[in-house]
């Protein structure tokens, strides 16, 4: 049994968007065709139609579930430098309290509309829900140590972690957590590990202005607050360059790359990172950005720059709800020249790219079960959300 669905729009993201389209699916959810009626819309039998737009669904390209119990325990507006202390006081609560908020938080992002996301981990506590979920996660193993005599150490331990998740057929790699937490011993041997196969790759990126400054000339706050945790830098040595071209060569040029955050990153910044990668996915999460430092990147300037883009919700530590609509809304809302069809395409189809799942999800095209979407509450006249725009999942 098949079904026709239709709307005011359907967005395919592979091409442009159709007035009135319907996209035909069997009864697995599988695009059987997309079909331009013209304005032949009511000669088409057996159509659903729905008021508003129906997009592929979401993919979330950047989260941490297993921060999910840490919501509304964070204040706002502390900085990164504060932030990341506020986590490592409360990440450490009992294991149930932190598996029933996992729980809660995936229904939460199914109930959102995504279909698939890439997800940070420290630890094996996501594992169970991972495997029950309608989401389909490309899980990242983040390690971190500015130590250099823990760095085979470290290795270690994250490929112990990898084999958990891949012993369950989940998707995992290995990755740096950010440019200031991993020592150039450690970078160096993750760069090895990260070569050895095509897996995508996420780094956190220029998420405080701090994080420049302890590369270009080792102060600042993020500087002031690992000296209060007792962290050296006796093997740390300023580079006089922002923390991306610091460690850019530590990152493997063919694999995909999610750079995340970006809050700092500038024109120069880019070009540069472009110079070495050849599978850049700039990863925003512009609620976590202003949820932490008030303050979100030059969005605009990657838009202007034909960047590949993808968008995250990042933490219930760090934001209010695991929406990409909201993420998208935000966007829109401080930098209007960014056309609708675009930032669809960033949540959808750069997504599922940037993780190496195109082939099913990201666009409404021939063999694919991306998932189906409607966004209400549309602006028709300027084609764009509104404050009033919700999602819900059609299938």
């Amino acid at each position: 049994m098949t079904r026709k669905i239709s709307a005011h729009y359907v967005f395919p993201v592979n091409t442009q968007p159709i007035r009135n389209g319907i996209i035909e699916i069997n009864e697995m959810g599988e695009v059987l065709q997309v079909i331009n009626p013209g304005k032949k819309i009511k000669e088409q039998a057996g159509v659903e139609f729905y008021n508003g737009i129906l997009v592929p669904g979401f993919v979330n390209a950047h989260c941490h579930l297993e921060l999910s119990n840490l919501k509304d325990k964070i204040p706002q507006h502390t900085g990164l430098h504060n932030f990341v202390g506020f986590v490592s006081r409360f990440r450490n609560t009992d294991e149930e309290i932190i598996r029933k908020a996992i729980e809660k938080a995936d229904f939460e992002m199914q109930k959102n509309g995504i279909v698939a996301a890439g997800d940070i981990s420290n630890q094996a506590i996501s594992i169970e829900q991972k495997k029950k979920s309608k989401i389909k996660y490309h899980t990242f193993i983040e390690i971190f140590s500015l130590n250099p005599n823990l760095a085979e150490e470290k290795l270690l331990e994250g490929k112990k972690l990898l084999n958990e998740f891949l012993k369950h057929n989940l998707d995992a790699s290995i990755v740096p957590h950010a440019p200031y937490s991993i020592s150039r011993e450690l970078f160096a041997l993750l760069k090895k590990q990260m070569k050895k196969n095509s897996l995508p790759i996420s780094m956190h990126n220029q998420e405080t202005a701090s994080e420049n400054e302890l590369f270009i000339k080792q102060s600042g706050d993020l500087y002031e607050t690992f000296l209060s945790w007792g962290i050296k830098f006796s093997d740390f040595y300023p580079t006089g360059k922002n923390s991306l071209a610091s460690v850019i060569d530590y990152l493997p040029e063919e694999n995909n790359c999610l750079i995340v955050h970006n809050t700092f990153t500038s024109k120069q910044d880019i070009e540069q990172a472009n110079t070495k990668l050849k599978n850049i996915y700039w990863t925003f999460c512009p609620n976590a950005n202003l949820y932490i430092e008030n303050r979100l990147p030059d969005i605009s300037l990657f838009y202007r720059e034909n960047q590949n883009c993808c968008i995250g919700t990042d933490s219930l530590a760090s934001n209010h709800q695991l929406s990409v609509l909201e993420e998208i809304k935000t966007i829109q809302n401080h930098y209007p020249e960014i056309p609708l069809p675009e930032l669809v395409k960033w949540s959808t189809l750069n997504g599922a790219k940037a993780l190496n799942l195109q082939g099913k999800f990201g666009s409404f095209e021939l063999g694919k079960t991306p998932g189906i979407n409607l966004i209400s509450g549309i602006d028709y006249k300027n084609m764009r959300l509104t404050d009033k725009s919700t999602v819900k999942v059609i299938i």
